[in-house]
């Protein structure tokens, strides 16, 4: 009889997850051709990436997360929000817990409605401004590297078109970097879509990637705290401080099924 081993699926605003503790999985989740394949959308579970989540206690767990193309990321602040929905449901983390990812050490709490929020690396400009196909913008490490720049007509066509032209172009060569469109709509208020490296294709949401668009933004045209940042797949809330450096990303994460899988099944 084939022996199976469970996972979840988990989205937070449309970012989905396949999410797997270490200690419950048999074979080794992180080899490539199997996150490539269980990320199919047609032919295996689908999604945007995969999460290995080990050394857990009450106060503490580890995630490393994975693009559906295989490649390791350092972090994936949506991932990290669905990832304590998980803990937190089977009463294995308590409302405040400090976890390490790729980038270094974060911390995640629940408040008192639906949303998890995770503190996050303060973020920060790596070049000044750089013009790509004619949009002026710059690069930012906001625990992942992005590309930001800002549009006075956001669109998805418009990412569509020129994400993957920037994403690509020999500036960013040869690991690339995501990118993201922003729009200002009031000074609490901001839009952002973002173009995924490793996944290639427009998301619903990058947590990471709408802090580095809100710090771009902020840096010339000045935001209030605190920040609604809207998203295709829904909205993210912002806290920062003066100096960047007590930022806090909050949103929800809804647990979609959990199940077991086949040994044998994607390997």
């Amino acid at each position: 009889m084939t022996k199976e081993f469970p996972f979840f699926k988990v989205h937070g605003t449309g970012n989905d997850f396949i999410i797997f503790i270490a200690d419950e999985c048999p074979i080794n989740i992180k080899d490539q051709d199997f996150i490539k394949n269980i990320c199919k959308r047609k032919t295996g579970v689908g999604a945007d990436g995969v999460i290995i989540v080990s050394e857990i206690t009450t106060n503490f767990f580890k995630m490393d997360y994975y693009n559906s193309d295989g490649t390791w990321e350092t972090f994936c602040a949506n991932g990290a929000r669905c990832v304590g929905k998980i803990l937190y449901k089977k009463k294995l983390i308590e409302k405040k817990v400090n976890f390490l990812a790729g980038d270094g050490e974060h911390q995640l709490k629940f408040d008192n409605s639906d949303k998890i929020w995770i503190k996050m690396k303060p973020p920060s400009f790596v070049t000044e401004e750089i013009n790509l196909f004619q949009y002026l913008g710059r690069h930012i490490n906001s625990g992942a590297k992005h590309f930001v720049c800002n549009v006075d007509n956001l669109t998805k066509d418009l990412v569509e078109e020129f994400g993957p032209k920037i994403r690509y172009s020999d500036f960013f060569q040869p690991n690339g970097v995501n990118v993201n469109f922003s729009q200002k709509i009031s000074n609490n208020i901001i839009k952002v879509i973002t173009y995924e490296k490793g996944i290639e294709d427009v998301m619903q949401s990058c947590g990471s990637g709408a802090v580095a668009s809100a710090y771009y933004i902020h840096k010339y045209l000045k935001l209030i705290s605190p920040l609604k940042i809207k998203v295709l797949g829904g909205e993210l809330n912002l806290i920062f401080n003066e100096t960047w450096k007590n930022v806090w990303l909050g949103g929800p994460a809804k647990i979609v099924f959990e199940s077991n899988i086949k040994i044998d099944l994607f390997n």
